[in-house]
């Protein structure tokens, strides 16, 4: 299946922002469905941007006290070649205007062992594109739990249009956005990813896909980028997903 692949996360760059055209809204089609959230109340307290000193911001969401779940391409500090630095990873939950809840730096990453930053665009590192942020300390907010969930489940709550997902996108940096009701649109069983019709653009990369049925709320996925797939007859220009990587190939890591 021919794609092209663009992963989410948001870098800032050394020219003002004023000297710089607009984002293009990848991973955002049709009308925008994205919404505010109060990150104050839970689970929106326990999602939070993940600051990098100086090199742009994702999303990420505490599973354990002393654990965040966050894309891998995230940590990935490609000018230099080289993984970014623990301590220079900060989590800011329930981040808003420049009001939080919690702080801490990381201590130590843990990633798929497939992973490869070179392969990052590709399906089969997106896939894999996950990390779990080990914080220094723990923190007194509520986790978000994961999800025990298999395929035939996933898929079968996605098409419900159960799922949604949030994030600090770069056209609202400063405050959590989330698209409600989304569904799986598609399912990659040989390179486990799940494609759905979530709003999400840069910055939302790391970012929760969550399942929200009355009180549960589960994480089932971690978003990596958009993707767009080939041309059709019916879609010239090519379907473009949403694509997040899903829970089970990162619940095993966090119930370490």
């Amino acid at each position: 299946m021919a794609i092209a692949a663009a992963c989410l996360s948001f870098f800032a760059g050394a020219a003002g922002a004023d000297s710089l055209p607009p984002l293009p809204k990848i991973g955002v089609t049709g009308s925008d469905d994205r919404v505010r959230v109060d990150s104050t109340s839970w689970p929106w307290i326990a999602i939070g941007r993940i600051n990098l000193e100086g090199r742009g911001h994702c999303t990420g969401t505490l599973v354990a006290p002393d654990l965040v779940l966050t894309a891998a391409h995230c940590l990935w500090n490609a000018p230099d070649g080289r993984w970014g630095i623990p301590l220079e990873t900060h989590f800011v939950a329930g981040y808003d205007r420049g009001s939080y809840a919690a702080h801490s730096r990381g201590r130590a990453f843990i990633f798929d062992p497939e992973y490869d930053p070179a392969r990052r665009l590709q399906v089969f590192g997106m896939a894999r594109d996950w990390v779990l942020v080990e914080l220094e300390k723990k923190l007194d907010i509520r986790p978000v739990p994961l999800a025990q969930l298999d395929w035939p489940a996933l898929y079968r709550l996605g098409q419900a249009g159960e799922m949604t997902n949030a994030g600090y996108s770069s056209d609202w940096p400063e405050i959590a956005m989330r698209d409600a009701g989304c569904q799986a649109e598609k399912i990659f069983a040989e390179q486990p990813l799940v494609l759905h019709n979530c709003d999400a653009t840069f910055g939302a990369s790391g970012g929760p896909l969550l399942r929200m049925q009355g009180d549960r709320v589960e994480v089932v996925g971690v978003q990596s980028g958009a993707i767009q797939l080939k041309a059709t007859a019916t879609q010239p220009a090519g379907e473009e997903l949403s694509a997040a990587v899903p829970v089970w190939r990162f619940f095993g890591a966090a119930r370490r």
